[in-house]
């Protein structure tokens, strides 16, 4: 049975809640989405982000009832967190968090449509403020030899060699690491599934002598402590990735810290090269991607190895080549030899010449015994023999017979790195 029309004195319940719920304060909506969505299929920490990026939504807008959320707050205030130099993740996690927000409102009766589904995303590609580079390998070198003096050279390996994030490595037992079949089991990382990867020897080295020097148990964190930002940064400066530069004031003037005979310039540890390109934890993962086209490894091999949905992601993020790689690729191309050294190597030009005489008596011949002349046109004569006198055709065969053959072929180099 239909509702009955508002005019005829009765009132439609869903509308009557939708209003009702549009009057309250949204820190209560959102103080119940967050409860509603904290389930055991998602991680505390994300949860916590999402509360952050609404909280500061309402904050930076100003509107406090859940009626007042439209389209255009959302745009305004994604502008103001460009012109305040946010990132464009995290401009990007923020209006997922708002939209996915109000998708929970119209689940739950308190939105008819969601009001800011339509404001576009953020081009990420066109505003990334962090973009990474690869080590070298001098520099991973350097920064495993700082890093096994402390007990940290199998955390560098495990982001350089298998791609592990912060997560990975965080989560990461003794269980799931395989000495006998040499692979490594990622489980709740970024995709929210199980992947097994092959384990390179080096890390596997690495992994056994940490396992001697700590023991644990079974079911042990491999890594009960975290490598701080603070401590891979002093790492990266020892190892001579980093350095090290006075913090200024607006006016250019060194910030200074401590009293008295203890006053000094205060510094700070910069992971950045001369293009402002960042050297982080994350940047090994952009090493060992890297690495892998380097080696010549397929597109596809190398996704499933850095565990991305897309091979475009891996190859765009994550493959940083350079002039030297594009030099080695032309230096694999075969030198160009042409027709007159081929024929003097091979002693063929005379036998072509002798050849090309026969076929001509031969077919003057054929015209004079029938008395007609197949011959082609003057234009299609010259083009004919424009296209037997081609080096091609001279070398191969007929020129549509010429056989395709690659030309650039890389050998895969062994992704070792010093020990």
């Amino acid at each position: 049975m239909c509702a009955a029309l508002p005019r005829e004195g009765a009132i439609d319940d869903r509308l009557d809640r939708i209003t009702k719920a549009g009057r309250r304060h949204i820190a209560e909506h959102i103080d119940a989405y967050i409860t509603d969505a904290r389930n055991p299929g998602r991680a505390p920490r994300r949860m916590q982000q999402v509360a952050k990026h609404l909280k500061r939504f309402i904050a930076g807008t100003g509107f406090e009832r859940l009626a007042d959320l439209d389209a255009d707050r959302l745009s305004a205030y994604m502008s103001t967190m460009r012109a305040e130099g946010k990132a464009s993740a995290t401009i990007g996690h923020a209006r997922e968090s708002i939209v996915a927000f109000a998708n929970w409102c119209c689940r739950t009766g308190k939105l008819e449509t969601n009001p800011v589904g339509f404001v576009p995303r953020l081009d990420v590609s066109r505003h990334r403020l962090r973009v990474r580079r690869a080590l070298s390998d001098d520099e991973m070198a350097s920064l495993i030899a700082v890093a096994r003096e402390h007990g940290r050279e199998a955390w560098y390996l495990a982001a350089a060699l298998a791609g592990l994030r912060k997560g990975d490595l965080q989560r990461l037992t003794w269980t799931d690491v395989d000495f006998d079949a040499d692979t490594i089991t990622i489980r709740g990382g970024k995709a929210k599934r199980i992947d097994v990867l092959p384990m390179h020897p080096q890390l596997r080295d690495a992994l056994l002598r940490r396992r001697e020097q700590f023991p644990a148990i079974v079911a042990a964190m491999v890594f009960p402590q975290t490598v701080t930002d603070r401590t891979y940064k002093n790492d990266f400066l020892y190892a001579g990735i980093a350095s090290r530069v006075l913090v200024l004031t607006e006016n250019g003037e060194p910030v200074l810290v401590c009293k008295g005979n203890t006053k000094r310039p205060n510094t700070r540890i910069v992971a950045e090269d001369e293009d402002g390109r960042v050297i982080d934890l994350h940047a090994l993962r952009t090493t060992l991607g890297t690495q892998l086209a380097r080696a010549g490894v397929a597109p596809e091999v190398a996704q499933r190895l850095m565990r991305h949905a897309d091979f475009r992601t891996t190859n765009k993020h994550y493959t940083v080549l350079g002039l030297a790689d594009s030099a080695r690729a032309i230096e694999a191309i075969p030198s160009v030899q042409s027709s007159d050294d081929t024929e003097r190597a091979t002693g063929t030009a005379a036998a072509n010449g002798d050849v090309r005489q026969n076929l001509q008596q031969n077919v003057q011949h054929i015209e004079r015994k029938t008395g007609r002349s197949d011959a082609p046109p003057r234009d299609q004569a010259a083009a004919t023999s424009h296209a037997e006198n081609h080096p091609a055709a001279r070398k191969n065969g007929p020129l549509g017979a010429v056989s395709r053959k690659r030309v650039i072929g890389f050998e895969p180099t062994t992704f070792t790195l010093a020990t």
